[in-house]
């Protein structure tokens, strides 16, 4: 899963500020396919690097169908203070006809 190397996303997850991370895709499939708990995910930085930086065990996974560009919205509002979305992050979703991965609890191990 590529995380944002400006956001700082990976930092942020390894030391707990940032506790769920967050997909989504346009049109009705899934980013990633269906993710399920107990799924191990590996992380890698947008930074071309193409090196896998940590892997992640999910522990509690919310898979949306497809959603309203308000549903959407709404959904990443509640869970903000987890996602710690930065505005670059928040503004740079395409929020309509949204379906959403949400990995709400993640166990990562630095590789």
């Amino acid at each position: 899963m590529y995380v944002d190397a400006k956001a700082k996303e990976l930092a942020a997850l390894l030391d707990r500020r940032k506790t769920m991370i967050i997909r989504g895709a346009t049109g009705r499939k899934l980013p990633y396919g269906r993710v399920n708990e107990k799924d191990v995910l590996y992380f890698i930085k947008n930074d071309g690097s193409g090196l896998i930086q940590a892997k992640g065990v999910v522990e509690s996974v919310y898979n949306s169908e497809k959603l309203s560009k308000e549903e959407s919205m709404k959904l990443v509002k509640r869970y903000q203070d987890q996602l710690q979305l930065s505005e670059h992050l928040f503004v740079r979703w395409p929020w309509c006809s949204l379906s959403w991965i949400i990995c709400k609890r993640l166990t990562l191990l630095l590789l």
